[in-house]
């Protein structure tokens, strides 16, 4: 390396070194952190309740149609039933063995 390459990697490096400086020389003050943190707690409280009515009419919806299927029409309610017993120990057995499969590879990679 010649010269100026040298200075011009040696002024890079103390371009760099006064940004790190810089970044630490930046603090929040008590009264900023805690605004944020109320900002935080706010939003997260405003996404449980919108989750929280999601999750109600949902549920709602899926009741009204089980309970109309019982009592308009029984033998679909049965065939429904059935299906369901029969379907969903294999899911469950799939995304068991999906799970523990990535767990597995999730190990050995450390």
């Amino acid at each position: 390396m010649n010269d100026k390459e040298e200075k011009k990697i040696l002024q890079h490096l103390k371009q760099d070194w006064q940004q790190i400086d810089d970044l630490g020389k930046e603090s929040f003050s008590q009264v900023d952190m805690e605004n944020q943190m109320q900002m935080f707690q706010q939003k997260k409280r405003k996404a449980f309740y919108i989750e929280s009515v999601f999750f109600l009419l949902t549920s709602l919806m899926i009741l009204s149609v089980v309970t109309i299927s019982l009592f308009k029409a029984p033998v679909l309610f049965m065939f429904i039933q059935i299906v369901s017993s029969l379907i969903v120990p294999i899911g469950v057995y799939f995304t068991y063995k999906k799970v523990n499969r990535k767990g597995a590879l999730s190990h050995d990679k450390h």
